[in-house]
C-alpha cells in the first residue's frame, strides 16, 4: 500500500476510531435514571444487548451515546466496527502517525479541507491504471516531481 492510499485509509480509520470511542466511552459520573433497559425499543435492546447487565449503572451520557449508536443503520455500525478492527491491527507507530495527520487535517481551514476533498474526487475520476501508477510513484517523489507529475496529469485528463 502506498503513502497516499495509506493516508486516506488511515484518516478514515482514525475517524472511525474516534467515533467508536466517543460512542462507547461516556463522561460524567451521574447514574443513569432517564432510561431503563425495559424502556428501550426492541432494536436498541438487540444492538445493545452486551450492556444489558450494566445498563442501570451507566451514566446518562453513556446511555445516550449508546442509544445513538443503536440508532445508526446496521451497515454504518458494521463499517465502523470494521474500521475500528483495522485500527487495532495497526502498530502503535502507525496509530500515532494517523492521529498526527488527523490532528493536522482538523486544524486546516475549511478552504484547505475543501481543496483536499476536491483533489481526492479528481483522483477518483482518473483511469484505474493511472491511479495505480499514482499510488506507486507518489510516495517516492520529491515535491518538484509531484508538481510536474500533477501538471502532466492535468494536461492529459483536465482539471
Amino acid at each position: 500500500m502506498t503513502n497516499s492510499s495509506n493516508k486516506r485509509r488511515f484518516i478514515g480509520l482514525a475517524v472511525a476510531l474516534m467515533t467508536m470511542t466517543a460512542l462507547l466511552l461516556g463522561g460524567g459520573n451521574t447514574m443513569a435514571s432517564s432510561a431503563t433497559w425495559d424502556s428501550l425499543s426492541d432494536n436498541e435492546k438487540s444492538v445493545l444487548k452486551a450492556f444489558q447487565n450494566e445498563w442501570a449503572s451507566l451514566p446518562d451520557k453513556t446511555q445516550s451515546k449508546l442509544k445513538r449508536w443503536a440508532a445508526k443503520p446496521a451497515t454504518e455500525r458494521s463499517r465502523i466496527k470494521q474500521r475500528f478492527g483495522e485500527w487495532q491491527k495497526l502498530s502503535a507507530a502507525q496509530q500515532k502517525k494517523i492521529a498526527k495527520q488527523l490532528k493536522r487535517y482538523r486544524a486546516m481551514s475549511p478552504a484547505q479541507k475543501a481543496k483536499i476533498k476536491q483533489w481526492h474526487e479528481w483522483v477518483k475520476k482518473l483511469p484505474e491504471a493511472e491511479r495505480k501508477q499514482l499510488r506507486e510513484r507518489w510516495p517516492n517523489m520529491t515535491d518538484a516531481e509531484r508538481r510536474a507529475y500533477m501538471k502532466d496529469l492535468q494536461q492529459r485528463y483536465g482539471t
